[in-house]
């Protein structure tokens, strides 16, 4: 992939002038992946796309990878954990402890339709004033758990990812939420997807229950519905990593910051101590009060 492969990318996918500016920075992302050689299948794939959320989804895994390459940390990209099943899981970090890290990645853009009320306010009024309420950012939480659910099970339930259970695998689910709740999501929001309400003060509180949350026998039935449905992924994946954007990064080429979420159902603090620390020094974690 050259420079201009990338340039004529970025137009096919819908990339404009403030887009366009940033070919310098992004190229400069893309060469150090490149120089590795061992990620030829995802630039083949960035330098053919001509679909803005199939380009901004790989331009996510170029920034991911960038973080941990340019600090020295390599990754290798589309594995198989198990020879017999046909998926693959997007990267796969072997950490200094022994520990192998399997990552799923996942990009959640913004509703459709949102950004058209956003795009119809701004073009009335020059400026937008949407704001969502406690149902809507319900609904909004409950959108994510199903973007992180469906990472590792289709709708039938059937595992597609994440199979194995050998005791030095770790399986992380990775998604992007900048856009999430009108760019406005936070660490709460993130404790509710993973483990409901118990897990916030009240006033964070949404009626939700998470993926990683245990049941419970006085809990109603549509509560036993949920954790049936949300068993695979309790089972076998040991946590989910959420990414935001640094403040003042560009729309193609930016940084990122990260908060985790362990499942304490397979992660004990010595585990998550041996393997934290390798993460956060590539995707540094989020400061919240």
């Amino acid at each position: 992939m050259n420079k201009q492969e990338l340039t004529d990318a970025i137009r096919n996918s819908g990339g404009k002038q403030w887009a366009l500016a940033e070919v310098d920075d992004l190229w400069e992302r893309v060469e150090l992946l490149q120089n590795t050689g061992r990620y030829g299948a995802l630039l083949s794939q960035l330098a053919a796309t001509n679909d803005k959320s199939n380009f901004l989804a790989l331009v996510l895994e170029v920034n991911f990878a960038y973080q941990f390459e340019s600090q020295g940390s390599q990754l290798a990209y589309e594995v198989k954990q198990d020879a017999g099943k046909p998926s693959t899981v997007d990267f796969l970090r072997q950490t200094a402890t022994g520990k192998r890290v399997y990552v799923e990645l996942r990009l959640l853009q913004q509703r459709k339709s949102i950004t058209t009320m956003i795009d119809d306010q701004l073009l009335k009024h020059g400026i937008s004033k949407l704001l969502l309420g406690g149902d809507d950012e319900k609904r909004e939480v409950e959108r994510l758990q199903g973007t992180i659910l469906a990472k590792v099970q289709d709708r039938k339930g059937r595992p597609i990812k994440f199979f194995s259970t050998e005791p030095d695998t770790l399986n992380v689910v990775v998604v992007d939420v900048n856009d999430t709740i009108l760019g406005t999501i936070d660490v709460y929001d993130c404790l509710l997807a993973t483990y409901g309400d118990p897990a916030v003060d009240e006033v964070y509180r949404r009626d939700l229950f998470g993926l990683f949350q245990e049941d419970k026998v006085e809990y109603p039935q549509r509560i036993h519905d949920l954790a049936a449905k949300y068993a695979h992924i309790r089972s076998r994946v040991h946590g989910v990593l959420f990414l935001f954007r640094e403040p003042g990064s560009g729309i193609l080429a930016y940084g990122l910051q990260q908060y985790t979420v362990w499942n304490r159902a397979l992660v004990t603090e010595q585990i998550a101590q041996q393997v934290y620390p390798d993460l956060s020094t590539a995707i540094p974690g989020v400061t919240h009060e």
